[in-house]
């Protein structure tokens, strides 16, 4: 049992690193929805968009959700969010529900992760505080949680970056 735990751990990627750094991003055009509700329920919005972008002949090759609202101060029935993807070229034609926008570019505090999005949070948004405090940066909008997929099969197969805007 105990055997099992740690294997899931390690697929899970509790014990990786997570690479942190200051950065310039951005812009990204985006197709998104907004969501009203809880925060890990919002992948049903991203596979049907993927979805309707695969229907359009255009890849989704890297989704994303900003998380506008802070989970610790709303309630959980009415956190808000935008998800969708981040695209290149010309957005498809729309159906209704899915907006076209743009993620500005501006100064960011970066964070990187190759583990689990499940356990991500956990293991970023701490450590992502603590350099903020020692580097004497403010955050200034939403966070930004860019979510990769290189492989379904392979070991660090997929990447989350977090964007935490600062000034």
């Amino acid at each position: 049992m105990i055997s099992f735990g740690l294997f899931l751990a390690n697929y899970l990627g509790a014990f990786k690193g997570v690479d942190i750094s200051e950065s310039v991003q951005g812009p990204f055009k985006i197709v998104y929805v907004e969501h009203v509700g809880p925060y890990h329920k919002v992948n049903k919005q991203l596979e049907r968009i993927e979805k309707y972008m695969t229907s359009q002949n255009m890849t989704c090759g890297r989704t994303f959700g900003e998380y506008l609202d802070d989970p610790q101060v709303v309630e959980e029935a009415r956190l808000r969010s935008k998800v969708g993807c981040i695209i290149t070229g010309e957005p498809p034609q729309l159906v209704e529900g899915l907006q076209v926008g743009e993620i500005p570019e501006r100064k960011y505090v970066m964070a990187v992760f190759t583990g689990s999005p499940g356990i991500g949070p956990l293991k970023v948004y701490p450590r992502v505080n603590d350099f903020m405090v020692k580097q004497n940066l403010k955050q200034t909008g939403a966070v930004i949680e860019i979510y990769e997929i290189h492989s379904i099969t392979e070991k660090n197969a997929m990447t989350t970056t977090y964007l935490f805007p600062v000034q």
